[in-house]
């Protein structure tokens, strides 16, 4: 039994996720804390998008699409109930099927309900996530800035003309720069299993198990997120987990820091706290990335922590990874 964590301090970025607008306002999503204060933050449904996204652009992935409705016809199977037969989509064959063809099925699972067919058993054919995310949530909080939006320019050359409006569209956006903190951690054991009615069964051979995640691991060292006409980097500048036998988001509390004089200050005591609770026997299995230069403390991490570069990090993840499935 296995699971990866990882908890990831990002690059510094801008207003990454948008809820409804009000009026002619766009609002950032953002929660209050007990003591007034506002963070930003990106769902997790957000940071999926676009792992999904750089998934399929950049490593082929297969999203679910409307294929399926040909994967359902050919999943159906004839079954005798009583005295008359009926037509069935075999839900274990169905669900295989998914995981071997749709990365996104295997690694973030998904719930068909109301299919036009009657299932094999149950209701709905389903996969919960192997592939967990918390929200990411900004250092910073919000004070409440915004920003005045209009394109002169383009109203003067053409909008006017063509859209015929007498005077341009004006908006408001609220706006926030911070770094941002989210832990990502994945049941090792699930991925490329199908759970069926009566049992488990392994559906990708341990190579293609291996791949998957690797290039996982590859997308979330360049993560980027496309928003409102910008490019915004969530690479890591600071990363910590490792692959253990508890499956659990250890250090999702642990990595706390506040930014002072531009920089990051990064609670150690915390970090201490949270390398407590992982097993004994496997603390020499965490792994600490840094990049330089983003934190005031960062000589004192550099002496307690004894950190590799972000980027050998996730090169030494990727080889633990391949060393997990040979030897599962």
């Amino acid at each position: 039994m296995g699971g990866l964590t990882l908890t990831v301090i990002t690059s510094r970025a801008s207003s990454l996720n948008y809820g409804e607008n009000i009026g002619n306002v766009s609002i950032l999503k953002k929660v209050t804390l007990g003591d007034g204060a506002q963070k930003t933050y990106i769902s997790d449904k957000a940071l999926k998008y676009d792992i999904r996204r750089k998934g399929k652009e950049e490593k082929g992935w297969k999203l679910l699409d409307e294929k399926l409705k040909e994967l359902i016809e050919g999943k159906k199977r004839e079954r005798k109930q009583k005295n008359k037969t009926e037509t069935v989509l075999d839900v274990d064959e169905f669900g295989k099927e998914l995981i071997k063809e749709y990365e996104e099925f295997d690694l973030f699972g998904g719930l068909f309900t109301n299919l036009p067919v009657k299932l094999s058993y149950g209701n709905s054919v389903k996969r919960t996530s192997p592939v967990k995310l918390t929200y990411a949530f900004s250092v910073s909080p919000f004070r409440g800035d915004m920003n005045f939006l209009n394109n002169i320019d383009a109203y003067n050359r053409y909008i006017k003309h063509v859209e015929e409006k007498s005077e341009q569209a004006i908006a408001y956006t609220e706006e926030h720069t911070s770094h941002y903190v989210y832990t990502i951690t994945v049941d090792l054991d699930r991925i490329g299993i199908w759970k069926g009615e009566e049992k488990a069964e392994k559906v990708l051979e341990e190579e293609e198990r291996t791949k998957r995640i690797q290039e996982l691991l590859d997308i979330i060292l360049t993560l980027d997120r496309q928003i409102k006409g910008r490019w915004e980097n969530l690479s890591p500048i600071f990363v910590i987990g490792g692959i253990f036998s508890v499956k659990h988001p250890f250090f999702m509390n642990g990595v706390d820091c506040e930014e002072r004089e531009g920089k990051l200050l990064l609670n150690l005591g915390r970090l201490r706290d949270a390398l407590n609770i992982v097993p004994e026997g496997e603390r020499d299995n965490v792994l600490v990335g840094l990049n330089t230069g983003y934190f005031l403390n960062e000589e004192e991490i550099r002496k307690e922590l004894k950190p590799l570069s972000v980027g050998d990090v996730f090169t030494r993840l990727k080889e633990e990874v391949k060393k997990y499935y040979e030897g599962s």
